[in-house]
Protein backbone atom coordinates (compact mmCIF):
# COMPACT_ATOMS: atom_id res chain seq x y z
CA UNK A 1 0.00 0.00 0.00
CA UNK A 2 1.27 3.81 -0.88
CA UNK A 3 2.21 5.09 2.46
CA UNK A 4 2.62 9.06 2.55
CA UNK A 5 5.85 10.77 3.49
CA UNK A 6 5.71 12.64 6.88
CA UNK A 7 6.02 15.95 5.59
CA UNK A 8 4.20 17.59 7.82
CA UNK A 9 4.86 21.39 8.67
CA UNK A 10 6.76 21.63 12.13
CA UNK A 11 4.76 23.74 14.44
CA UNK A 12 7.94 25.46 16.24
CA UNK A 13 7.34 28.50 14.43
CA UNK A 14 5.78 31.98 14.26
CA UNK A 15 2.58 30.58 13.86
CA UNK A 16 2.78 28.17 16.71
CA UNK A 17 -0.43 28.30 18.99
CA UNK A 18 2.72 27.81 21.92
CA UNK A 19 5.29 30.16 21.50
CA UNK A 20 7.61 29.44 23.78
CA UNK A 21 5.67 26.55 25.24
CA UNK A 22 8.83 24.22 24.99
CA UNK A 23 12.30 23.92 22.96
CA UNK A 24 10.54 21.44 20.45
CA UNK A 25 6.72 21.18 20.41
CA UNK A 26 5.34 17.38 20.82
CA UNK A 27 3.28 16.93 17.95
CA UNK A 28 3.53 18.12 13.96
CA UNK A 29 0.90 19.54 11.91
CA UNK A 30 0.72 18.11 8.84
CA UNK A 31 -2.73 19.51 7.72
CA UNK A 32 -4.79 22.24 8.84
CA UNK A 33 -7.87 23.05 7.22
CA UNK A 34 -11.72 23.56 7.67
CA UNK A 35 -13.41 20.07 6.04
CA UNK A 36 -17.09 19.44 6.65
CA UNK A 37 -18.00 15.79 6.25
CA UNK A 38 -18.98 16.12 2.45
CA UNK A 39 -15.17 16.96 1.38
CA UNK A 40 -13.85 14.18 3.58
CA UNK A 41 -13.01 11.06 1.18
CA UNK A 42 -11.64 7.71 2.83
CA UNK A 43 -10.24 4.75 1.23
CA UNK A 44 -10.73 1.50 2.97
CA UNK A 45 -8.52 -1.33 2.73
CA UNK A 46 -9.57 -4.48 5.14
CA UNK A 47 -6.18 -5.32 5.24
CA UNK A 48 -4.41 -6.06 8.90
CA UNK A 49 -1.07 -4.57 9.55
CA UNK A 50 0.94 -7.36 10.88
CA UNK A 51 4.13 -6.61 12.91
CA UNK A 52 6.85 -9.18 12.03
CA UNK A 53 6.91 -12.05 13.94
CA UNK A 54 8.95 -11.62 16.75
CA UNK A 55 7.70 -8.26 17.54
CA UNK A 56 4.23 -9.68 17.25
CA UNK A 57 5.37 -12.58 19.84
CA UNK A 58 6.79 -9.65 22.54
CA UNK A 59 3.16 -7.54 21.84
CA UNK A 60 1.00 -10.59 22.66
CA UNK A 61 3.67 -10.70 26.28
CA UNK A 62 2.96 -7.03 27.04
CA UNK A 63 -0.58 -7.92 26.47
CA UNK A 64 -0.85 -10.34 28.72
CA UNK A 65 1.17 -8.55 31.47
CA UNK A 66 -0.96 -5.68 31.36
CA UNK A 67 -4.12 -7.31 31.50
CA UNK A 68 -2.97 -9.43 34.31
CA UNK A 69 -1.96 -6.67 35.99
CA UNK A 70 -5.46 -5.25 36.74
CA UNK A 71 -4.24 -1.84 36.66
CA UNK A 72 -5.93 -1.05 33.07
CA UNK A 73 -9.40 -1.76 32.26
CA UNK A 74 -8.51 -2.57 28.29
CA UNK A 75 -10.24 -4.50 25.42
CA UNK A 76 -8.31 -5.02 22.36
CA UNK A 77 -10.13 -4.19 19.93
CA UNK A 78 -9.28 -3.43 16.12
CA UNK A 79 -8.28 0.09 14.85
CA UNK A 80 -8.16 1.79 11.64
CA UNK A 81 -4.43 2.39 10.95
CA UNK A 82 -3.83 5.79 9.04
CA UNK A 83 -1.96 4.74 5.31
CA UNK A 84 -2.00 7.92 3.22
CA UNK A 85 -3.38 11.37 3.56
CA UNK A 86 -3.47 14.52 1.47
CA UNK A 87 -5.98 17.91 0.58
CA UNK A 88 -6.60 18.50 -3.00
CA UNK A 89 -9.12 20.93 -4.20
CA UNK A 90 -10.66 22.00 -0.99
CA UNK A 91 -11.01 18.01 0.42
CA UNK A 92 -9.28 16.07 2.84
CA UNK A 93 -8.31 12.19 1.39
CA UNK A 94 -7.61 9.71 4.01
CA UNK A 95 -6.72 5.61 3.51
CA UNK A 96 -7.14 3.26 5.99
CA UNK A 97 -6.08 -0.20 6.92
CA UNK A 98 -6.21 -2.24 10.08
CA UNK A 99 -4.58 -2.29 13.32
CA UNK A 100 -5.28 -3.30 17.02
CA UNK A 101 -5.23 -1.78 20.24
CA UNK A 102 -2.79 -4.46 21.26
CA UNK A 103 -0.15 -3.36 18.68
CA UNK A 104 -0.58 0.19 19.39
CA UNK A 105 0.64 -0.12 22.82
CA UNK A 106 3.44 -2.02 21.96
CA UNK A 107 4.33 0.58 19.06
CA UNK A 108 4.25 3.35 21.79
CA UNK A 109 6.57 1.52 23.90
CA UNK A 110 8.94 0.79 21.69
CA UNK A 111 8.69 3.57 18.62
CA UNK A 112 12.48 3.84 18.27
CA UNK A 113 13.26 0.41 17.62
CA UNK A 114 10.61 -0.43 15.75
CA UNK A 115 11.92 2.73 13.62
CA UNK A 116 15.44 1.50 13.31
CA UNK A 117 14.63 -2.25 12.56
CA UNK A 118 11.40 -1.57 9.82
CA UNK A 119 11.76 2.41 8.70
CA UNK A 120 9.25 5.37 9.04
CA UNK A 121 6.49 2.56 8.10
CA UNK A 122 7.21 0.39 11.37
CA UNK A 123 4.66 1.82 13.80
CA UNK A 124 1.45 0.81 13.85
CA UNK A 125 0.11 4.62 13.26
CA UNK A 126 -3.33 3.69 14.55
CA UNK A 127 -5.50 6.92 13.68
CA UNK A 128 -6.37 8.71 16.67
CA UNK A 129 -9.66 11.27 17.12
CA UNK A 130 -9.68 14.35 19.36
CA UNK A 131 -12.58 17.26 19.15
CA UNK A 132 -11.94 20.48 20.61
CA UNK A 133 -15.87 21.60 21.89
CA UNK A 134 -17.28 24.76 22.47
CA UNK A 135 -20.34 25.48 24.20
CA UNK A 136 -22.95 27.50 23.28
CA UNK A 137 -22.11 29.89 26.61
CA UNK A 138 -18.60 29.82 25.19
CA UNK A 139 -16.53 27.52 27.07
CA UNK A 140 -14.25 24.85 26.17
CA UNK A 141 -14.85 21.33 28.61
CA UNK A 142 -11.48 19.93 29.49
CA UNK A 143 -10.60 16.14 30.90
CA UNK A 144 -8.03 14.77 33.53
CA UNK A 145 -7.79 11.36 32.04
CA UNK A 146 -7.77 8.38 34.52
CA UNK A 147 -5.10 6.51 35.79
CA UNK A 148 -6.19 2.91 34.46
CA UNK A 149 -6.64 4.41 30.50
CA UNK A 150 -3.81 3.18 28.03
CA UNK A 151 -2.83 6.02 26.77
CA UNK A 152 -2.03 9.48 28.46
CA UNK A 153 -3.07 8.46 32.16
CA UNK A 154 -3.73 11.41 34.66
CA UNK A 155 -2.94 13.84 32.00
CA UNK A 156 -5.13 16.58 30.39
CA UNK A 157 -7.12 15.96 27.00
CA UNK A 158 -9.92 17.35 24.89
CA UNK A 159 -12.57 14.47 24.14
CA UNK A 160 -11.62 11.90 21.76
CA UNK A 161 -10.43 8.47 21.14
CA UNK A 162 -9.81 5.77 17.98
CA UNK A 163 -12.08 4.73 14.54
CA UNK A 164 -13.01 1.34 15.02
CA UNK A 165 -13.73 -0.23 11.77
CA UNK A 166 -16.13 -2.40 12.61
CA UNK A 167 -18.08 -0.50 14.76
CA UNK A 168 -17.76 3.26 13.36
CA UNK A 169 -19.16 2.61 9.23
CA UNK A 170 -21.03 4.05 6.92
CA UNK A 171 -21.77 2.35 3.83
CA UNK A 172 -18.45 -0.66 4.13
CA UNK A 173 -16.23 2.26 4.82
CA UNK A 174 -14.84 3.55 8.55
CA UNK A 175 -16.59 6.72 8.79
CA UNK A 176 -15.12 9.47 11.48
CA UNK A 177 -17.60 11.70 11.59
CA UNK A 178 -19.28 8.75 13.36
CA UNK A 179 -16.28 8.03 15.05
CA UNK A 180 -15.56 11.13 16.64
CA UNK A 181 -19.51 11.81 17.58
CA UNK A 182 -19.96 8.37 19.42
CA UNK A 183 -16.65 9.69 21.50
CA UNK A 184 -18.46 12.54 22.25
CA UNK A 185 -21.77 10.99 23.40
CA UNK A 186 -19.69 8.31 25.22
CA UNK A 187 -17.42 10.53 27.14
CA UNK A 188 -20.28 13.19 28.13
CA UNK A 189 -23.51 11.06 27.80
CA UNK A 190 -25.15 13.65 25.16
CA UNK A 191 -27.35 12.26 23.16
CA UNK A 192 -26.96 11.34 19.61
CA UNK A 193 -29.47 13.99 18.16
CA UNK A 194 -28.53 16.70 20.18
CA UNK A 195 -24.94 16.58 18.32
CA UNK A 196 -24.39 18.28 14.51
CA UNK A 197 -21.64 17.10 12.51
CA UNK A 198 -18.21 18.57 13.93
CA UNK A 199 -15.72 19.99 11.39
CA UNK A 200 -12.60 17.99 10.28
CA UNK A 201 -9.89 20.99 11.25
CA UNK A 202 -6.53 19.14 10.23
CA UNK A 203 -4.37 16.01 10.91
CA UNK A 204 -1.28 16.51 13.35
CA UNK A 205 1.00 13.81 14.79
CA UNK A 206 2.63 12.85 18.18
CA UNK A 207 6.01 13.29 17.78
CA UNK A 208 7.13 10.96 20.57
CA UNK A 209 5.11 7.61 19.53
CA UNK A 210 4.41 8.55 15.51
CA UNK A 211 0.66 8.17 15.91
CA UNK A 212 -1.20 10.51 13.59
CA UNK A 213 -4.58 12.24 15.14
CA UNK A 214 -7.66 13.59 13.24
CA UNK A 215 -8.84 16.71 14.84
CA UNK A 216 -12.53 18.57 14.99
CA UNK A 217 -14.39 21.25 16.20
CA UNK A 218 -17.54 20.62 17.57
CA UNK A 219 -19.65 23.91 18.36
CA UNK A 220 -22.58 22.09 20.81
CA UNK A 221 -25.53 23.78 21.58
CA UNK A 222 -25.84 23.38 24.99
CA UNK A 223 -24.44 25.46 28.02
CA UNK A 224 -21.10 24.18 30.23
CA UNK A 225 -23.79 23.48 32.73
CA UNK A 226 -26.10 20.96 31.06
CA UNK A 227 -23.26 19.35 29.80
CA UNK A 228 -21.92 18.65 33.18
CA UNK A 229 -25.05 17.49 33.95
CA UNK A 230 -25.32 14.83 31.01
CA UNK A 231 -21.64 13.82 31.97
CA UNK A 232 -22.98 12.13 35.42
CA UNK A 233 -24.71 9.78 33.10
CA UNK A 234 -21.67 9.20 30.67
CA UNK A 235 -21.30 5.42 29.72
CA UNK A 236 -17.47 5.98 29.50
CA UNK A 237 -17.14 8.42 32.54
CA UNK A 238 -14.60 6.39 34.05
CA UNK A 239 -12.20 7.20 31.57
CA UNK A 240 -11.42 10.54 33.19
CA UNK A 241 -11.55 11.88 36.82
CA UNK A 242 -12.32 15.58 35.74
CA UNK A 243 -14.26 17.34 33.85
CA UNK A 244 -12.64 20.64 33.75
CA UNK A 245 -13.60 24.37 31.95
CA UNK A 246 -11.82 27.14 30.40
CA UNK A 247 -13.20 30.10 28.91
CA UNK A 248 -13.28 30.33 24.87
CA UNK A 249 -11.35 33.34 24.39
CA UNK A 250 -7.37 33.79 23.65
CA UNK A 251 -6.93 35.27 27.04
CA UNK A 252 -8.22 32.73 29.20
CA UNK A 253 -6.86 30.25 27.26
CA UNK A 254 -3.17 31.55 27.01
CA UNK A 255 -3.54 31.56 31.17
CA UNK A 256 -4.74 27.99 31.40
CA UNK A 257 -2.23 26.90 29.51
CA UNK A 258 0.89 28.90 31.38
CA UNK A 259 -0.62 26.75 34.44
CA UNK A 260 -0.69 23.76 32.64
CA UNK A 261 0.89 23.18 29.61
CA UNK A 262 3.00 20.19 30.86
CA UNK A 263 0.13 18.27 31.50
CA UNK A 264 -1.20 18.53 28.17
CA UNK A 265 -1.46 15.37 26.02
CA UNK A 266 0.13 16.01 22.25
CA UNK A 267 -3.04 15.40 20.76
CA UNK A 268 -5.01 17.81 23.21
CA UNK A 269 -2.36 20.35 21.86
CA UNK A 270 -2.17 19.67 18.80
CA UNK A 271 -6.09 20.21 18.61
CA UNK A 272 -5.85 23.38 20.07
CA UNK A 273 -3.50 24.45 17.89
CA UNK A 274 -6.18 24.12 15.55
CA UNK A 275 -8.55 25.41 17.18
CA UNK A 276 -6.56 28.82 17.59
CA UNK A 277 -7.14 28.70 13.58
CA UNK A 278 -10.78 28.28 13.55
CA UNK A 279 -10.85 31.45 15.32
CA UNK A 280 -7.87 33.25 13.94
CA UNK A 281 -6.22 34.19 17.08
CA UNK A 282 -2.93 35.34 17.41
CA UNK A 283 -0.21 33.40 18.98
CA UNK A 284 -0.91 32.79 22.62
CA UNK A 285 2.53 32.78 24.14
CA UNK A 286 2.70 31.43 27.41
CA UNK A 287 5.89 32.99 28.56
Amino acid sequence: MEFSLRLGLLVGTDDSLFTGYMPEEPFLLHLAGNWPRSHVSITYHPIEYVLPEAFARRAAAQWEQITAAGQCRLFNGALCRLENFFAQDGALHLSFARTCYRDLLFSNAHIEELVVALGETGPVRALGISAIIETADGYLPLIRRSAHVGEGAGALDVIGGHVHPDHHVHEGVPDVFLAIKDEICSELGIPLDLLVDPVCSGLTEDRRHHKPELNFFAPLPLTMQEIRQWALQAPEAEEYTELLTVKADAGSLRHFLAEHEAHFTSSALGCLQLYRRIKNWPTLATR
